[in-house]
Order: C-alpha cells, then structure tokens, then sequence
C-alpha cells in the first residue's frame, strides 16, 4: 500500500513539475512579447527617481499604497533596465503559482488548470503591476492558515503586507484579522480562558498598524484631482451594487447574466453548506465582504478593471482552503462538507475554463492573440527610434506626461520638458499642472526664450495632447508615428519643429 502511494505522489509530483515548467515558459513567452506601458512606466519612474520620503509625500496622487514602489526602488535605482518590472512581476507569481500547486488541497486537474487560466497568467504575472502582490499574500495566507496562532507575528505581518498591496485588498485583509480574532475570541468564551486572545496579541495588531499606515498615505487624496467620488443617493446607490455585483462576474466568465445569476447561487448554496457542517462561516464573509467592497468601490470612485475582479478569484481561493483546513481541524470526515467542497472545486474550474474562453475572445482587449501578437503600447519602438536618431542634448516636449512616461522609462539619460509647463517632468502626478494647456505658437516662443540659438525642438504628441490651436504644428517635419492602433491607445508622433 506505501509503495502504490508512493508512486502515486511521484507521478502526481511529476505531473505539477510539468504544470509548473510550462506555466514558466508560457508566461515567459508572453513577457518577451508584452510591450509595457503607462501604467508599469509611471510606477517605474516614481521608484527611479523618488527617496521613500518623498514616495510617501507623492503617493495619495497614485490610488496605489507603498508596498509595490517599494519592491520596485531598488531594483529601478540600480541602473536595471525598464523591462526588470516585468520579470520582478513574473518571479512573484511564480512563487505564488508554485504554492498554490503543491500546497493547495484541491484536485491536481483543477489547479492544473487554474494555474494556465487567466487567474494566475498574463494579467498578473506579465503585466507589471502591484496587483501580483495580493495573489502572492492570500495563497501564504491560506498556506499558513493552521499555523495562524502558533506563528502569530508571521500571520499578522502577511496580513499588514496584504493592506499595503492594494486598496481593493483592505476588505479581504480586515475581514480575515476580524476573523481570527472572533476564532480565538470565540475558543477564549468557551474556555473561560483568555490564553487563545493572549496567544496573537504579538501578531494582531500589526494589520491594525498597516491599515493606519495606509490611511496616512490617503488621508488628503481629497486633494487630487484625479480623485472622483459618484454622488448617488440611496436607491440608485443600492441599485448600481446590484448591477455591478453581476457585471463583475460577466467580466471575468464573458458570459450572459443568467449564467452568472446560476453560478453565483450555487457557489454560495455550496459556501453555506460548508459552513454549516464546519460550523464556523468566517471565511464565507470574508469572501462576501471582499465582493461587496469591490462592487461598492466600482460604483463609488470609479469603475474599476479586470486585474482588480481578478484579485477576487484568489479570495474565493482562499475561502475554499480556509474552509477544507478548518474541515481538517475539527475532523469532520462527512460525506456532505467533502461533496460541497468538492463542488466549489468543480465551480472554480468551470470559472477557469471561463476566463480562458474570455481571454480568447475578439472582445478582449488583452486578449491572448493581442498579447502574443498585437501591440499593447508603441513606447517601446518610439523609444527605439528616439534613442537611434535623437541626441540626449536635444530639447525634447511631451505633449502628455502620463503618454510620454512609458517612452521616457526606457530612456534613462534622456529629460522630457512637459508642453503645458515649459519644466522637465517625467512621472505623471495626475495634478492640474500635468493638465495644462497651450498653443503651437506660444510653445515655440517657449522654445524660443528659453533656448536661445537652438534652431530646432522635438515634440513627442500623443493622444491627450496639450497642445491646442495645432495648424503650425500639422506643417511640421514628421519623424515618426506609429502605424497601428495600440491595445492602451499609446501611438505616438514625434515632430521636428525649426524654430
């Protein structure tokens, strides 16, 4: 009996290798094909260019709390080329990626093909962004979920980190500290005892910490300009959750809102099920909890995209791990609680198969034929072509920060002076400065007064352009302009303008 159960770990060890090598080499594949852009740039150049003071002065702008800049300082102050994001992003859901297939209690198909799903490929691991970083804390978290009030400051500092992942991530880390101080709270009842409280007072407090932390970095965002707040009233309020609590779910699958409606019925009929037998339905709220707030942010502060829904699916992971260890826990071996886990093992593998038949579709944006063979954002060839035949001494004006920045992130010994405000700028603060406005003319008297002798400027022009009253500019010797539209809508022109 050892030696069939041996050789049945060996080949399903095998068979996870095999998963694990080729989930490297697709998304390997897919990195060396993604062209980065604004988004990835702006983080790089605030991380470049920014001490971690000045980070924390700058950061209410961004939407983004500090955990990502911080990871990316060093390696963008080192000298690292641009494209260093991408593979930073990479090793950190590979890490996450190997946890989930060989810590995971779920069948080896299911995390075969959630792992080669959008869940974990493409958005997360090749898209440079901070949105890897709760991936990566939810999967230790539910890893450590049994050792929780043993290792008690581990548990709380993965917790602080996950608040300081993203904003999104603030619900699912506040509900699961909640969670397990009613746990220990609850055993503390029971006891008469308060050793279960005592025992993750050393770990407890650290999320509380990291949330106060990350108010600091917020509290004045009010002061942006980028910074909306929907004013709805009661009713509508209620009626746009609703609505975007179903339109999360037909984003993520690109399925009808019936399927949707019968999907999430029975996920919750099953999450119910669970808790009931378990008799413990923490992790059901932290996963409801989670939801709701993504819905109610969407609704409130804007509508948000497909790398914030997909955060949700490593929730829903967690849920389903927390809940088969707290079956472990207390031992149940009853055939119910094993069906109805069994159950939402199948659902997230039909939720997997979903998002890969999405991927697929000519509706998607980034879709798996735009990463492999569009073009995601013209930066990088703009960038090329800037590089080969412009000096560094050249006077060169971006006609929108946040356009050029993904330009500017390749060329670190290059300045770009922004058109609305005649100053070197390279990140895009998102402020009323970056949002300026100003004539042809008035440019090149700019140019003129500022540069005197210079014969000639260069203008990189974008969509967004600040650049208004553009009849002289349409006259001007075109050097380059991209060919195709781009998946982000970064094509770019750039303009020799003879003063």
């Amino acid at each position: 009996m050892n030696a069939l159960a041996d050789k049945k770990k060996k080949i399903n060890n095998m068979v996870l290798t095999i998963v694990f090598l080729a989930y490297l080499i697709f998304n390997g594949i897919l990195l060396m094909r993604h062209e980065l852009w604004r988004d990835e740039a702006n983080v790089w150049l605030i991380a470049r260019e920014l001490s971690p003071i000045q980070l924390f002065q700058e950061i209410r702008y961004q939407g983004h709390p500090c955990l990502w800049y911080l990871i990316v300082m060093p390696v963008a102050k080192s000298g690292l080329p641009f494209q260093s994001v991408g593979v930073l992003s990479l090793v950190v859901m590979a890490v996450t990626a190997g946890l989930f297939l060989w810590k995971a209690p779920f069948h080896t198909p299911i995390k075969a093909m959630c792992v080669l799903s959008p869940v974990f490929t493409y958005f997360y691991a090749d898209i440079a962004r901070n949105y890897c970083l709760i991936a990566l804390f939810l999967i230790l978290l539910a890893w450590n979920y049994p050792r929780r009030n043993e290792k008690s400051v581990r548990y709380g500092m993965l917790l602080g980190l996950l608040v300081q992942a993203d904003t999104i991530a603030i619900a699912a880390a506040g509900m699961i500290s909640l969670m397990w101080l009613w746990e220990n709270g609850r055993e503390a009842f029971q006891a008469k005892n308060l050793m279960p409280v005592r025992r993750i007072l050393k770990g407890i407090w650290i999320p509380l910490a990291s949330f106060l932390l990350w108010v600091a970095q917020f509290h004045r965002v009010s002061d942006s300009p980028a910074f909306h707040i929907s004013g709805l009233g009661m009713s509508d309020l209620f009626r746009e959750i609703r609505n975007y609590s179903l339109w999360i779910l037909e984003r993520i699958t690109g399925q009808e809102q019936s399927f949707c409606i019968i999907f999430l019925g029975m996920f919750l009929a099953l999450l119910a099920v669970t808790a009931v037998k378990i008799k413990n339905s923490g992790a059901v709220w932290v996963l409801i909890s989670s939801y709701l707030f993504v819905a109610v942010f969407s609704v409130v502060v804007y509508q948000l995209h497909l790398w914030h829904f997909i955060s949700l699916c490593f929730v829903l992971i967690w849920t389903m791990w927390v809940l088969d260890e707290q079956k472990n826990e207390k031992m149940l071996t009853d055939r119910i609680s094993r069906q109805a886990l069994g159950g939402m093992q199948v659902l997230l593998l039909i939720l997997s198969v979903c998002m890969f038949l999405q991927w697929n579709s000519q509706d998607e944006t980034s879709s798996l034929n735009n990463a492999l063979y569009g073009l995601y954002s013209d930066g990088v060839h703009t960038a090329e072509f800037i590089e080969e035949n412009i000096s560094e001494q050249e006077v060169i004006v971006s006609a929108n920060v946040s356009m050029a920045s993904t330009v500017l992130a390749y060329l670190p010994d290059y300045q770009f002076y922004f058109a609305g405000t005649g100053r070197i700028t390279s990140y895009a603060d998102y402020s009323t400065e970056q949002e300026r406005r100003i004539s042809f003319g008035d440019l090149c008297a700019w140019a003129q007064t500022n540069f005197p002798g210079r014969k000639e400027i260069y203008l990189l022009d974008t969509q967004g352009s600040c650049i208004v009253e553009r009849e002289g500019l349409e006259k001007c010797e075109v050097l380059y302009r991209t060919q195709q539209e781009t998946a982000r809508g970064e094509e770019y022109t750039v303009y020799r303008i003879s003063l």
